[in-house]
This record gives C-alpha cells, structure tokens and sequence, in this order.
C-alpha cells in the first residue's frame, strides 16, 4: 500500500512540474498534465503489481520507481501531442468569431 501512495504522490507531483515547466500552459486547464500523469502512474502500479513484480525482493522497488518514471513521460507526451492542434484549433475559431 506505500508504493501506492509513494506512486501517486510522486506521478502526480511531477505532473504539477511539467505543468509548471510548460510555457503553454494557458492552453489547458491547471489539472490536464496531473491528471495524465497519474493515470499513467497508477496504471502501470496496477500492471506491476498483477505481473507479480511486487513479490521479487530484487524488483519490488520496481512498484514504486517505474510509476514515477512513466507518469511525468505520460505528461511530457501529452503536453507535446494534445497542446498544438488544440492552441491551432483555439486559433481558428477565434479568428472566425472575431471576423464575424
């Protein structure tokens, strides 16, 4: 149950630091890159722990270092494939609206 919260506190943390890092950021809303993060956090945590890693006394640091690796990749993907077509999209549609 520690490599649990040890996973969400730590994916959701480093999901608030590529948030923060992100010069973007006015282009989605505050929760968007934590969110991400910790969803890729806890379901690689579910995978771990239902692949048996957790029972290996030579991997089981693996549950709770592997989540917080892949949640801020989770993060920095998303921030990089979600926020350009949405800020172009955001773009064009307000250049209609102020055409009109």
């Amino acid at each position: 149950m520690l490599e649990l919260l040890l996973a969400a506190a730590g994916t959701a943390a480093a999901g608030f630091i590529v948030w923060g890092a992100d010069r973007r950021r006015r282009r989605y809303g505050i929760l968007l890159l934590p969110g991400i993060s910790l969803a890729a956090g806890l379901l690689a945590w579910i995978i771990l722990q239902f692949s048996g890693v957790s029972t290996s006394l030579e991997y089981a640091w693996l549950t709770w270092a592997l989540p917080v690796i892949l949640g801020p990749a989770a993060a920095v993907a998303a921030a990089l494939l979600i926020v350009p077509p949405r800020s172009a999209r955001d773009n064009a549609e307000l250049e209609r609206i102020l055409k009109l």
